[in-house]
């Protein structure tokens, strides 16, 4: 009896380890099933790497933009320059009068740009300057480089002490025009502001200026002539009386 109730006990013993041990199998088939099961996400980009693709697409935005601004600096100085050279060789042709003088209203009119623009033009405003006027190159250089000598004697003149360099600049102030660097009177920007000159607009500006002067000189003359004409006509009704 007692060897029954053993037997009994063992096999008893015997199924509950073996439904432990399966139970412990289905468990693992289960949880790599439900492993399997989950889909499999792929890592999205982070913070990081989404900051790093706006980062090189704004710089190749950038270069882009540099680019295409740089390709028309460039272009736009090749148009200047020929355009400089075209008004240099046009001012060049004009006939030299040699030492001739300028006339009043030459004068007048590069005594406008000296006081009231500036008393060191370039190549390009020169050249505007003596077609307009009718004055060849080199002399509308020349008279600008004489009228600074003399400026610069006559402060000496005034002045017993010499004129520190800082003196000399203080009417003067740097402008970029038409992608060069300028000196004009600090005076000239009242008129018309720093980053609004132009060679276009010293054009207008002399032609404006010697018109009215051409006006002005065309007005004096009919002036002059109507009075001549006014006096002929009193002398020829004056009687004359001989003298007995």
């Amino acid at each position: 009896m007692d060897v029954d109730e053993n037997v009994v006990r063992s096999s008893q013993e015997s199924l509950l380890l073996h439904a432990d041990s399966q139970s412990r199998r289905t468990l693992r088939k289960r949880n790599t099933v439900t492993d399997k099961s989950l889909p499999r996400l792929r890592p999205t980009p982070g913070s990081r790497t989404r900051s790093h693709i706006r980062d090189a697409s704004e710089d190749n935005l950038r270069k882009k933009v540099q680019k295409q601004a740089g390709a028309h600096t460039v272009k736009a100085q090749t148009e200047r320059e020929a355009r400089v050279r075209e008004l240099k060789s046009r001012a060049l042709a004009i006939p030299s009068t040699g030492k001739t003088p300028a006339t009043a209203r030459q004068r007048m009119v590069m005594q406008m740009v000296y006081d009231e623009i500036t008393p060191y033009p370039d190549e390009a405003w020169v050249s505007q300057l003596g077609i307009i006027i009718r004055r060849e190159y080199h002399q509308v250089k020349n008279w600008f480089s004489n009228q600074r000598q003399k400026d610069a004697r006559d402060s000496r003149q005034q002045s017993p002490q010499p004129i520190t360099p800082s003196a000399l600049e203080t009417s003067l102030c740097k402008i970029s025009c038409d992608g060069r660097d300028m000196r004009i009177r600090t005076s000239a920007l009242e008129s018309c502001a720093a980053d609004e000159w132009s060679d276009a607009f010293f054009d207008e500006v002399v032609m404006i200026h010697n018109f009215r002067l051409l006006a002005k000189h065309s007005q004096d003359e009919a002036r002059a002539a109507l009075n001549n004409s006014t006096v002929s006509i009193v002398d020829v009704s004056q009687p004359h009386f001989r003298s007995s």
